[in-house]
């Protein structure tokens, strides 16, 4: 049985040159029923003057007084949301026209809870290199935030995005994992498109990215079941066991590397050595860190 409508949600934060380009995108989809819900999350530039001269009956925009982060920005959305399925995307991407279409084929089956989608990374086909190919998605393997979809009996059951797992960057895989977990089954849908815009790239962006590699000594205790079911960085029960290698080789590494950056088009080399090997040690740091609190809050909770 088809779904009988479907919310957007994108949530925006000082970044008007985005949206405009987002929003036209979102509001020519094909699909109807269907309402977009921008969440202003406390934006100090012109977003809101922008949003406002957009005369629409499906736009709907919620303001929020200060910046609150994008779980929050997007736990908003689905409060509001007025249909049984409720898409995300990010206002940095721009969405193809049959986008909320192929999302909304899988949820014909009762079982399917998430649906994810492609993304590429400037134009559809292309694939990037580091640190572009880290916004991307080909072939809808991951659940990324900028193109998925929930029915919203998820969030009814589950709950909504975690703030606490936002702090990793990977709130949107702790939700869907734990749809997963609750009994949804997920489906894959290359065929919803959605186009990431350039970004801009910083050593101190990459940088404080390995932080986000914390984040799985947590899904591992939490969801010890299902923690791998999109993947998983853990082998041998060591996170990221590569990196022991690239740590130890790197003397001999980073020439050869960097020959192959530069040969790929390579144009910051302050972001080149930002991860060769600055990006490892500290991600290595990161999840001992975590692991090691993680421990000690077992041991606490053992001993009481």
């Amino acid at each position: 049985m088809a779904v009988s409508g479907c919310t957007v949600v994108v949530a925006t934060y000082n970044r008007q040159s985005l949206i405009e380009w987002c929003l036209p995108a979102l509001l020519s989809q094909r699909y109807v029923p269907l309402e977009v819900i921008v969440v202003d999350d406390g934006s100090r530039d012109r977003t809101a003057v922008y949003l406002r001269t957009i005369s629409d009956s499906r736009l709907r925009v919620i303001t929020h007084s200060e910046n609150r982060g994008l779980s929050v920005a997007r736990n908003s959305g689905i409060a509001a949301a007025r249909y049984p399925v409720i898409a995300f995307t990010d206002d940095d991407c721009i969405t193809e026209p049959d986008w909320i279409t192929q999302l909304c084929k899988p949820f014909a089956d009762a079982r399917v809870g998430l649906v994810m989608g492609q993304v590429f990374y400037v134009a559809r086909g292309g694939r990037r290199h580091f640190p572009e190919r880290v916004v991307q998605n080909i072939g809808a393997q991951w659940p990324k935030g900028c193109n998925m979809a929930y029915r919203r009996e998820v969030f009814s059951r589950v709950g909504n995005f975690s703030n606490t797992y936002y702090r990793y960057q990977n709130e949107d895989t702790e939700m869907a994992i734990r749809a997963v977990a609750a009994g949804f089954a997920f489906r894959r849908v290359p065929e919803a498109v959605v186009i990431h815009q350039a970004a801009r790239w910083t050593p101190r962006a990459l940088l404080s990215s390995a932080h986000n590699a914390a984040v799985w000594p947590l899904l591992k205790r939490q969801f010890p079941r299902h923690y791998q079911t999109f993947g998983s960085p853990i082998r041998w029960g060591v996170v990221y066991p590569n990196d022991y290698l690239l740590i130890f080789l790197w003397p001999i590494l980073v020439p050869l590397v960097l020959c192959r950056y530069l040969w790929h088009g390579g144009r910051d080399l302050k972001i080149f050595f930002a991860k060769w090997p600055a990006y490892f040690f500290l991600r290595r740091f990161h999840i001992y860190r975590a692991a090691i609190r993680r421990q000690a809050v077992d041991d606490e909770v053992s001993a009481r």
